[in-house]
């Protein structure tokens, strides 16, 4: 009776045990990578609540959330800046810890990146530039920072190997001229699909966001200023939550 007794006990404790380890599995350690579009910069220059904020708040709500951070991202962070980030193996404090880059890629089960920006938009000062650049200048833009991305992503690789999500560039100039627009909507739909070919070799995502800010002037408000407000960060926090629900949390 005893041998029985003890038998039943042990099944149980294995039950519980198995179930608290695929519960405690689905919990997620979340990495934030880039520029001030990962930071949270709002229009009027301000570090506040971004995308990454709000992907984090959402599998928070769903008990999905075992640890966040978006400490590594820094505002007017180009590609070579995470690049060297990385193989640094640079380190943040984050609440009363100090972490490491590769270490916290390597624990990571979301990742998402957003960088780029300032190699061929802000510091190109991209509203001259389409006035001023053929069509295959303009391209040759995108051309010139490829090598770096593939390099960065490849290390982003390297350590993290569950999901990798790169979010894409919107128009930083709602209110161009009509000329101007049709010269970026060839820049980015280039971008996205360059953008997208090095992503596919690393088996990693990439969800575009230009046709989203498209048609929604409101997400930019400020014409001085390229940065979403919290609309915008949201819009496209949803486009990422949506590709979670159906690819990773199903």
């Amino acid at each position: 009776m005893k041998y029985k007794k003890l038998i039943l006990g042990l099944v149980v404790f294995l039950s519980v045990f198995v179930i608290y380890l695929g519960t405690n599995d689905k919990k997620m350690n979340y990495i934030a990578l880039g520029d001030s579009l990962a930071k949270g910069q709002n229009p009027y220059g301000e570090i506040n609540y971004g995308y990454a904020d709000y992907i984090a708040n959402y599998l928070e709500r769903n008990d999905l959330l075992k640890f966040y951070t978006k400490d590594f991202a820094e505002s007017g962070d180009k590609i070579s800046d995470l690049l060297e980030k990385i193989k640094d193996n640079r380190t943040v404090q984050v609440g009363d810890q100090i972490i490491n880059i590769k270490s916290t890629l390597r624990e990571s089960d979301l990742v998402t990146i957003s960088i780029g920006a300032n190699d061929f938009i802000k510091s190109f000062q991209l509203e001259s530039l389409v006035q001023d650049l053929s069509d295959e200048n303009l391209l040759k833009k995108v051309d010139e920072i490829l090598p770096q991305l593939d390099e960065v992503l490849k290390e982003v690789r390297k350590y993290a190997k569950n999901e990798i999500i790169v979010v894409g560039y919107y128009n930083p100039l709602p209110r161009a001229t009509k000329l101007v627009e049709e010269k970026i909507d060839q820049l980015f739909s280039y971008a996205d699909q360059a953008y997208q070919n090095i992503c596919k070799k690393y088996d990693i995502t990439y969800l575009g966001i230009y046709d989203t800010f498209k048609n929604h002037d409101d997400y930019l408000p400020n014409p001085m200023d390229i940065h979403p407000n919290i609309k915008g960060y949201e819009a496209i926090s949803n486009i990422v939550i949506d590709h979670l629900e159906k690819n990773i949390l199903n």
